[in-house]
Order: C-alpha cells, then structure tokens, then sequence
C-alpha cells in the first residue's frame, strides 16, 4: 500500500510514469464495478443548496485510495485528465447518482491515464535534446531547454477553458520534466516556481509569457550544473523556439536584458 501521507503529492515523474506502472484498461473497467463504492446521496441545505460537500470528498478520497493501491500512485489523481468544457471543475461538483459511478471513475481514470501516456510521448522525444552529454556547446544546452519548456507548457495549457487553469497544469508537468531529466525534486520545484511566480490568477497564457517562463526554467535548471559559462551567451536566434518571442532578441525591444531588468538602472 502507498505511504498516506505521500501517495497524493505526485512529486515526481517516477510517481506518473506509464512506463513504471502497467495498465489494462480492459481490466480496470471491469474491475471498478466491484471496486468503486457508491456515492453519498444527494443531500440539499434548506436552501435547495446541496450539502454533502465532506461526504462527496470522503467519496472521492476512498476511490483516490483504492485506485492508487491497484495501480500505482499515478491513479490517486484519476480526476485529472483533461476533460470536455462542461466537465471543468473540482470534481465533488460532478458526484455521479450510484449507477453511474463504475463508469464516471473509469471514463475519468482513463482519460487521465490516456493524457499521461501521450505526455510521457513528450518527455520521450524531448529528454535526449537536454542532455548535456550530447549537446555541442552550453549554447544548445539552454536553447534545447527553452524549447522544450516552450513545448511542454503549450501542451499542458491547452485544456485549460478558464485563464487561471493553466498554472496548476504547467508547474505540475515543468516539475516532472526537471526530475525525469535527473533534477532533485525540491530543486525542480523551487525552479518552477520561481519562474512562475510573477503570474497571478485569471491572467492569460500568451506566446511572451511561454517564452519567458521558458527562459527562467532554462538558465535555473542548466546553471547550477555547471554547464553554462557565467558571462552572457549573446548567438542566440531573434525569436525561440517556434515563433516565441526571446528577451535575447533584437527585434522585439527586448534586446536591453532580461524582462525582469528592464526600466533599472545600473
């Protein structure tokens, strides 16, 4: 059985990895009918509000539980995939009537596996590229990871519907990313989050801030190791990757340093 009290901070990408945990979906459709329990009935305040909010959780919490301890910690999180418009929000809002559980875990529990494996797809094809084994200079090293951060937010934001929804998606895969490359997990996410940190809710995701979040997790996750000199690294393209604007580039106004120092004076 997983450890309670870290089975559901999914810290890392060994904790998600497809590769690491082997599914039959098959299998697991048949198998929830008898594993998932039935939902608490819908109870209403006075009001005509509901009020079974805690018995709703408890509900989910008991099949994070059971899903976990069958297929792996991945599972804890089967209300995390990328669902249709009208399925967006926290899921005690869309507490299945009991006959329906079976099939409202399982179509949840396979979509969020379905989004890991083409995720792990990314990683796979991204991975070698940020390899400083295979780079031929620091330069490559750092362009190989803003393109791939680039990638990889752009992927995570696309089921975002909501403007604030796709901070939560883009720091959970950038950490992944870092670890899966061999970044300690606390460095990873102390990375991430301070490339994040300037973003509030309900601000939307553009190509400028792709690009400079793309740049912070870059510089912090080469820089420590040594790889990349200390000085400036000035052969860089005017826009990287794909069209994302670049502070290194000269024609975008850019070209005075980092966002962060412009309008300072030395």
């Amino acid at each position: 059985m997983a450890d309670d009290g870290l089975r559901h901070l999914l810290e890392t990408w060994a904790d998600v990895d497809p590769a690491r945990y082997p599914f039959d979906p098959v299998e697991m459709s048949v198998a929830v009918r008898t594993l998932v329990p039935p939902p608490p009935p819908r109870a209403t305040s006075g009001d005509g509000g509901h009020a079974g909010w805690s018995e709703d959780f408890a509900w989910v919490e008991s099949v994070s539980v059971l899903l976990s301890d069958r297929y792996g910690p991945w599972a804890y999180r089967w209300h995390w995939g990328p669902w249709e418009r009208e399925h967006v929000g926290f899921v005690t809002d869309h507490i299945p009537a009991p006959a329906d559980a079976p099939t409202f875990v399982a179509d949840s529990l396979l979509a969020w596996r379905r989004w890991l494996e083409s995720l792990a797809e990314r990683f796979d094809h991204l991975l070698p590229s940020v390899d400083p084994t295979r780079a031929a200079g620091a330069a490559d090293v750092v362009a190989a990871w803003e393109a791939a951060v680039a990638q990889l937010m752009a992927f995570a934001a696309t089921p975002a519907v909501d403007n604030d929804g796709w901070q939560g998606n883009c720091s959970r895969t950038l950490q992944w990313f870092l670890t899966a490359a061999g970044i300690p997990s606390e460095e990873a996410q102390a990375v991430v989050d301070r490339a994040l940190e300037r973003f509030g809710w309900w601000a939307p995701l553009t190509a400028v801030e792709i690009g400079e979040v793309a740049d912070r997790v870059a510089r912090d996750a080469v820089s420590p190791t040594g790889i990349v000199p200390a000085g400036r690294i000035d052969n860089w393209p005017d826009t990287w990757p794909h069209g994302w604007p670049s502070w290194r580039a000269t024609n975008t106004g850019w070209g005075a340093g980092h966002p962060s120092d412009r309008g300072h004076s030395a």
